[in-house]
């Protein structure tokens, strides 16, 4: 009988150290990526309200067409779950604007960040790391106003030969051209949804519809800070004559009207304009860009004090951008006030070499 005991303990001990040694391997323990995107973005659904707002910002894994794959399937994940999903042909837009870089690594802040100017009130990080032969599986979900980490997963995904090949697949495919969704055959609903579409359409120089789609975002969120910073972008662009859009609607370069005279139709613009990089200010009072473009339409009003406070600060807030000095320098000549002026266009000289405005 003793023996029979210490037969059936090894035989226990024998099976439990074959299924751990399973596990470790990427046996029939472990979830497939599929599973493993199907178990985090459900554990993220059932903590908010059906119609959250969430933004999928960063995921890190050995390249980018794997990375692009998993933020995808997350985020249909999530959508399935009844949460609405910030769109991810747009997350570029807010990497320009907030001068990130495209990178699947980013700290909480800054996914916060992103989350913010997006509506968002959930961000959404994660990490697909090769081991040594396994592959470690991470996901976060962050709440934008507390940063509290409200959801984590933590798992290992199944190495096998259908992960691998997914894997050598995506490494040899074309990256992947997105277009924007607005939310169905029906059209945005929320906030949010409005502000993706008219990101689309200002990107494409439909300004009025743009400018449209912004004022219905700013109706269901007055705090959303990108629809201020556009509507306001879109406004200017819209009396202007524009040379360049930036990819997503990041930025939009002008025919310089220095010297020439301003339209009543469009100092009128203007003062909207400004208006809506007030609010912008207000909602973010360090963010450069916004001083930047109010400063803007400053200029075109003829207002130099107002001009020059406003590069002033961006230039406070952004010691080596180039065009903040060469615009405030503008402002100088423009009142006469030379030397200021000749100061302002040889630090951008010094910062930029081959600035030949300056």
């Amino acid at each position: 009988m003793k023996k029979m005991k210490k037969l059936s303990v090894f035989v226990c001990l024998f099976t439990a150290a074959v299924l751990s040694a399973c596990v470790t391997r990427g046996g029939a323990g472990e979830p497939s990526l599929d599973e493993a995107i199907e178990q985090s973005a459900a554990a993220i659904a059932d903590k908010l309200p059906a119609g959250t707002r969430v933004a999928v910002v960063a995921f890190e894994s050995p390249h980018g067409n794997l990375s692009g794959y998993i933020m995808d399937e997350i985020a249909g994940a999530l959508v399935d779950g009844n949460l609405e999903v910030a769109d991810r042909n747009n997350l570029e837009y807010v990497y320009q604007e907030l001068g990130f870089q495209m990178s699947g690594d980013m700290d909480d802040e800054s996914a916060q960040s992103i989350g913010k100017f997006l509506g968002a009130r959930y961000v959404v990080t994660g990490q697909l790391v090769d081991t040594g032969g396994r592959y470690r599986y991470r996901l976060n979900g962050i709440n934008v106003e507390t940063a509290i980490h409200e959801s984590s997963t933590r798992l290992d995904v199944r190495n096998d030969r259908r992960f691998q090949e997914m894997i050598a697949a995506l490494q040899k495919a074309a990256p992947v051209v997105r277009t924007a969704s607005y939310g169905g055959a029906s059209g945005p609903k929320t906030a949010g949804t409005f502000l993706d579409r008219g990101i689309g359409f200002a990107s494409r120089g439909e300004y009025d519809l743009a400018i449209a789609d912004f004022t219905e975002a700013l109706k269901l969120d007055p705090d959303l800070q990108a629809a201020w910073m556009l509507r306001g972008r879109a406004l200017y662009a819209s009396v202007s004559k524009v040379t360049e859009v930036n990819a997503n609607f990041s930025a939009v370069d002008t025919t310089n009207t220095e010297g020439a005279v301003v339209s009543d139709e469009k100092k009128v613009v203007c003062d909207r304009v400004i208006a809506d990089f007030t609010q912008a200010i207000r909602l973010a009072p360090d963010y450069a860009k916004a001083y930047m473009e109010r400063g803007r339409a400053y200029a075109e009003k003829g207002d130099n004090d107002r001009t020059i406070a406003d590069y002033t600060q961006a230039i406070r807030l952004d010691p080596n951008d180039v065009a903040a000095y060469v615009n405030r320098g503008n402002a100088y000549r423009a009142k006469g006030d030379y030397d200021w002026a000749i100061a302002d266009y040889t630090q951008a000289i010094r910062l930029n070499p081959n600035f030949a405005v300056a």
